[in-house]
This record gives C-alpha cells, structure tokens and sequence, in this order.
C-alpha cells in the first residue's frame, strides 16, 4: 500500500500515567490525575462529532502512557472525504508499541458498553498495510481467576479488552458489533467457577457479564510493536452518539463579528 502519511513536525502529547502494554498494570492511583473532560460524551453530554487538533488532544481527554511512543496527527493523503485532511498515525517502534486513549472515568463496563439489551455503538475507521490497529478497552475491577493471584495489576483487577479489525482494504471501517472475536488479557473466573483463560474468543456481550464490577478506565487504539507497517492510522472514533474526528486545525467558524458585524454597526444610528 501507498504510504498515505505525510509528516508535518506536529508534537505529540504523552500523559505520564498508565502502561502501555496490555498485560502490564496501571500506575497506582493514576486514574486521580488523568486529564479532563466528559466521558466520551458518549452517554448524554454530548453527541455529535468533535473535532480534535494536537493543541486540544490532551484536554480531550487523550493520552499515550509512558511506556508506549504517542500516536500523532498527522496529515494523509488520498483518504476518503469522511476522514478529511489527516487522522491519528500510530508509528513503528520494534521495543514499544504505540497508541492513544481516552479516559473513561471509571465508568461501568455494562454501562459504557451497553445501552439496554443492545451494545453501544462502538467503530473507529482505519487503514494499514501490515496489521490492522486493535480496539483496547482497560478494566478495574475485573472478575479475575485466582490463577491470576500475584499478577501485575491482580490486586485492582486489571485486565484488557482486546479486538482486532480485518486486515485493511485501503481505508476500512472497524465495527466490531456482536463480534466473537474479543478476548481479555486475563484469566477470568467463568460462570460456573472455572476458569477461562487468557485470550478466549467471546463475544463483548460475554465479557461484560463475567465481569459485573468492572470499571472502565480508558479505551482506544494500539499498534503493537512487532508491526512494522509506517502507513497505520485511525480517525472518525466512535463510542455511542460522540464521534472523535483527528484534524491539524479546528474548523474556522469565525468570529462573533464576522457572524453578526461589530457592535458599532448593531448599534441605532
């Protein structure tokens, strides 16, 4: 595949807190300092798309943890008019993975990811010649076996929800849906108290119903480190009614006095 990444020097913004790996735990007492922002705006605060710039990631509620490299936006070329002039670009590192998140506010799994009996709408959009970029979903709190005692992060229940999209035609769209292709980076205690073990394909519907006290505390995108593709980008993240959207620059909407003159001319004569 064409390379459809053009570096343009944008910084990149890197939060210390949290791991980078899904199988290593967060930093204790992380979840205090995270940045701000709604959760998502995914369940009622708001909806529709926000448009989010290198300026503006980080008080989005985005962030890359100290051990992985940051995903950047970057310009790209010959993407589709639903992805605009540039997406989030996650690049090569052979000894860390790359990736962005945003914070969940330990919000509850079942709530989160799950509107009555139906799942949120959860998709992001995305292109790669080498493996595609993968859903991360991070719990507290999960219902962890006791095979898992002494674990990094087994005292708070850490754990990932992991799914990887199919290999990308050109710009693809990721929707992972009723999907049994999800696992968990943890052994977890089934329902009849035995145990399942790390990377068993379920469906997230299964997973959130082993997992009745979890809570969220970030999700996003991951390119592990063992891909060498440099074309691997994401844009368009939904989670529910809010949609990310990765540009260079906010739209200009202008100003006050370009939308309705200066006080002057309002002013009677």
């Amino acid at each position: 595949m064409k390379n459809v990444i053009r570096s343009v020097g944008v910084a990149s913004v890197a939060v210390a807190f949290g791991a980078g790996a899904a199988l290593s735990a967060p930093l204790a007492g992380a979840q205090s300092s995270l940045p701000g922002g709604s959760l998502g705006g995914s369940l009622g605060d708001a909806c529709g798309t926000e448009v989010v710039t290198p300026e503006t990631l980080e008080a989005s509620g985005w962030f890359t943890p100290t051990d992985e490299v940051p995903a950047t936006i970057q310009a790209v070329d010959d993407a589709p008019e639903s992805v605009g002039e540039a997406a989030l670009t996650l690049p090569t590192s052979a000894a860390q993975g790359s990736s962005l998140y945003k914070n969940a506010e330990r919000a509850q799994l079942d709530d989160l990811l799950r509107d009555g009996e139906n799942l949120t709408p959860l998709s992001y959009e995305y292109t790669s010649s080498g493996q595609a970029p993968a859903l991360q979903i991070r719990l507290n709190g999960a219902n962890l076996a006791d095979s898992e005692d002494g674990s990094a992060g087994s005292d708070i229940g850490f754990a990932t929800i992991v799914w990887s999209p199919p290999t990308a035609d050109g710009w693809s769209n990721a929707v992972p849906g009723d999907s049994d292709q999800f696992f968990v980076t943890r052994a977890l205690e089934g329902e009849g108290g035995q145990d399942v073990p790390r990377g068993t394909m379920m469906t997230l519907d299964q997973i959130i119903d082993l997992n009745p006290d979890a809570v969220v505390t970030e999700y996003g995108v991951q390119k592990t480190r063992d891909n060498t593709a440099d074309d691997v980008a994401i844009d368009n993240f939904t989670l529910g009614c809010e949609t990310t959207n990765f540009e260079l620059e906010a739209e200009d909407t202008g100003s006050l006095g370009d939308a309705f003159g200066s006080l002057e001319d309002m002013l009677p004569s």
